[in-house]
């Protein structure tokens, strides 16, 4: 990966953020750590911020809508507004005041001031509300911070700029190669050169919004005498989904013996899969497990010899779908509250940054680990980011002078986020407060590290008729799941035309000129 996420995140400790409820965000927890370092105006930092220190925007006030959602429609994570937009005074608490710091110092620096604007929306509502906006000839945002999603519809409908397209800015401050910035990732949205997303440290929902599994030491030591013993199948490589669904039907306990299992026994994996298969994407999109590939020259296509991994990955996912061991719930938020009530080993369709949820800091004897491999064939550990993470993007009516200072407010900010932000969020609020054990912070390593933007998961989703996979690359497993058989095949080759047609569709957006 050409920006190395992992060594990013285990760069020198300087700034320990926490998270506050400020603005139109809602949080039910703060993370309580001390700020470290100096600021911007210190010797060290002279350096680092000495290209930028020349620029002056005049004055110039940069309008920022940022996502004030909680995700999951309320069920999920709290937005990560805090670290964007901080508050507007000084409170005491660390992260709050660290994110006010940078944003006065970066007004400062480039003669300007952000202005930030908190938008309420659920994930699917971003893009309407955009194209509104934009088809209006509405010129009162000059950048976005909100779900990959719907900034991505935005882009392919034409509403986003270029950020790659120089001709669109009077001057060009962005360096999207450099380390401040997500490279492979944003390149991995994408076809060719356009890049109508960005992301990196400073919208750290890239991070935040990584797939885990939440693990029950206190059941794994029941069952296996050892609390640790999971985190050694991982840190050994024999984490699969295999061994997960030995496991999960292992941990069922029939407590009141009645011979039926209901919502008062013990499970071994719950998740919001009650009535559809769609949730277990999760585990498949965490695998090697691929249907589209790329040519010499970079273009997608859709691979026919994918069918074999498909009709694979489809029997795992039956099994666990069929377990005596999973308890399925309607919703991740039901699913989360079986786990910390106890009555689960483990649960999915979390993210790293749902530990900062009260409920899971107060559990006590909660782990985190990543998603199983495949099959001892798969090298790695895959970890997937939500597309609901919250990522940046610039609509069309920001050009000239204003795309001139988003490039330059952009550039400054991630260049500070890489230096101070992320850093401090990861090694001591997650790693070591919300950690209970140092392999918590082993496994956290794992996942990070494993992080990926699969082009298939960003297009396979969409809005209406917008799958520009025509769901190629999960409804055969979803399909299989739901009627308790392997159908891939069959459903692989209904879908298969349009797949292709549409995936054209989606390369020619990207590749005209």
């Amino acid at each position: 990966m050409k920006h190395n996420i992992l060594a990013v995140l285990l760069a020198a400790l300087m700034l320990t953020p926490a998270l506050a409820s400020c603005g139109g965000g809602e949080t039910e927890t703060t993370a309580d750590t001390a700020v470290q370092g100096d600021t911007v105006s210190g010797d060290a930092e002279a350096d680092l911020f000495a290209a930028y220190r020349g620029i002056d925007l005049g004055g110039r006030s940069v309008r920022i809508s940022v996502s004030s959602n909680i995700s999951e429609n309320g069920g999920g994570m709290p937005t990560s507004y805090p670290y964007i937009a901080g508050p507007e005074e000084m409170t005491g608490e660390s992260v709050q005041d660290s994110v006010f710091q940078r944003n006065m110092e970066v007004e400062e620096m480039l003669n300007c001031t952000l202005e930030h604007e908190a938008l309420d929306l659920n994930f699917d509502q971003v893009q309407p509300h955009i194209e509104s906006l934009v088809m209006s000839g509405d010129a009162a945002v000059d950048y976005y911070v909100n779900d990959q999603l719907g900034l991505l519809h935005c882009g392919l409908k034409g509403y986003l700029l270029d950020l790659a397209d120089k001709s669109m800015f009077g001057e060009y401050y962005f360096d999207l190669d450099s380390d401040v910035y997500y490279s492979e990732y944003m390149q991995q949205l994408s076809v060719g050169d356009k890049r109508f997303i960005i992301t990196g440290d400073y919208f750290i929902d890239t991070m935040r919004a990584a797939h885990v599994l939440y693990l029950n030491k206190n059941i794994v030591t029941e069952l296996y005498g050892d609390s640790n013993y999971v985190y050694n199948l991982v840190l050994d490589d024999d984490w699969t989904l295999a061994k997960m669904n030995e496991m999960i039907t292992e941990a069922y306990q029939d407590t009141n013996g009645d011979g039926t299992p209901d919502e008062n026994d013990i499970y071994g994996l719950t998740g919001h899969s009650s009535g559809w298969a769609f949730p277990y994407y999760a585990f498949y999109y965490s695998t090697d497990c691929k249907v589209v590939s790329f040519d010499d020259k970079g273009l997608p296509y859709i691979n026919e010899n994918s069918q074999e991994a498909l009709s694979k990955m489809a029997e795992y996912l039956i099994t666990t779908d069929t377990s005596i061991g999973i308890w399925k719930t309607t919703t991740v938020a039901d699913s989360l509250k079986k786990f910390v009530n106890g009555q689960a080993m483990l649960t999915f369709f979390q993210k790293v940054g749902d530990m900062e949820q009260s409920s899971i800091r107060d559990f006590d004897g909660m782990g985190v680990i990543p998603y199983p491999k495949m099959d001892d064939n798969q090298a790695i550990y895959r970890t997937l980011v939500h597309d609901t993470a919250e990522m940046g993007a610039v609509p069309i009516t920001t050009v000239g002078e204003a795309a001139t200072a988003v490039s330059a407010v952009i550039q400054v900010l991630s260049t500070h986020a890489h230096e101070y932000l992320l850093e401090g969020y990861y090694e001591v609020a997650l790693k070591s407060k919300y950690a209970q054990d140092a392999y918590t912070a082993q496994m956290l390593d794992i996942v990070v590290a494993g992080i990926s933007a699969p082009f298939e998961f960003a297009y396979e989703l969409g809005f209406g008729t917008d799958s520009f996979l025509n769901t190629i690359t999960f409804q055969p497993i979803a399909d299989s799941i739901t009627k308790g058989t392997d159908v891939t095949a069959s459903t692989f080759a209904t879908l298969l035309p349009a797949a292709q047609t549409r995936l054209q569709e989606l390369t020619a957006i990207y590749t005209e000129n």
